[in-house]
């Protein structure tokens, strides 16, 4: 195939990303287990209609010069059922991430390795297509010990099929639940986790039904603050998101997208101050 060249789906440096990823969504089992699986599903189909099966991703500091040592392809199936990203940078070791879906389009399993660990998610739905269960075994080992971790997520629906509660189970015995608020509309507005000081995320959702704002109560400041804020463009992308990091100085990085038509061409990330930190660009073939 002729290669396209499109301008992609960037995230900044690395470190950043993922230092506000893994911040932001440990908890919002949502967004995270939902929301955001929905949105890879999605993704894959934008690339089987564009007939995508190759995905290069450049990283570019804020004065336009390439991030140092940083490599990410993404590799897509003849079939459309499996994406396999490399991903390296001068911080972070090698990683390969393999995402795999059914023949519906539904994410099934992902694998995610790097020299000094192994995890491995599989995904069980209902007969409507509701996740129903999502099993994660985690393993890390270095010169001195190795660990592992098995957590499963339990989805409950009622007979309407609305979201009721989830259960938490860390290796078979710690189980903690999770109960949700659903509004007339279906959207999800509550996300409670039922423990001594647990979690109490508020979805908000604009007139069309698209999730604006996740918030929570911040025991630091004492006041209701949101880790994160959606905005849309006029074909319904995203097109803005504000995410903010945990801690006492607790900083916020603003994100905006560019499309090219149903891909995403461009990413950048700015500070609180307005600051362009870095930014990614695609190339597709």
């Amino acid at each position: 195939m002729p290669k396209n060249t499109y301008m992609g789906k960037l995230l900044t440096t690395t470190v950043l990303f993922w230092a506000i990823f893994t911040n932001t969504v440990s908890a919002q089992y949502y967004y995270k287990d939902i929301m955001s699986n929905k949105q890879l599903m999605a993704d894959m189909a934008v690339y089987k209609d564009h007939k995508i099966s190759n995905i290069e991703v450049k990283s570019f500091e804020a004065d336009d010069q390439p991030s140092k040592g940083f490599y990410c392809e993404k590799k897509i199936s003849k079939n459309f059922r499996q994406i396999e990203t490399y991903t390296r940078s001068f911080v972070t070791t090698k990683s390969i991430l393999t995402t795999s879906f059914d023949g519906k389009g539904l994410l099934v399993k992902s694998v995610d390795s790097s020299d000094v660990s192994v995890s491995t998610s599989d995904y069980k739905y209902d007969s409507v297509g509701n996740i129903s269960s999502i099993t994660s075994d985690s393993r890390s080992s270095d010169d001195d010990f190795t660990t592992s971790l098995v957590e499963t997520h339990k989805y409950v629906y009622d007979s309407t099929g609305k979201l009721q509660k989830m259960l938490r189970i860390k290796n078979t015995t710690d189980t903690t639940e999770i109960d949700f608020v659903v509004d007339p509309k279906g959207n999800i507005t509550d996300e409670i986790e039922v423990a001594v000081y647990g979690n109490h995320y508020y979805y908000y959702y604009d007139t069309l039904n698209r999730l604006t704002d996740i918030v929570r109560y911040n025991i630091v400041k004492q006041k209701m603050l949101p880790d994160f804020i959606f905005e849309y463009n006029d074909d319904g992308q995203l097109e803005k998101m504000v995410a903010t990091q945990e801690g006492v100085n607790a900083n916020y990085f603003v994100w905006t997208y560019l499309y090219d038509g149903q891909l995403r061409i461009k990413e950048k990330c700015y500070s609180k101050e307005n600051e362009l930190l870095g930014y990614f660009e695609y190339e597709y073939e």
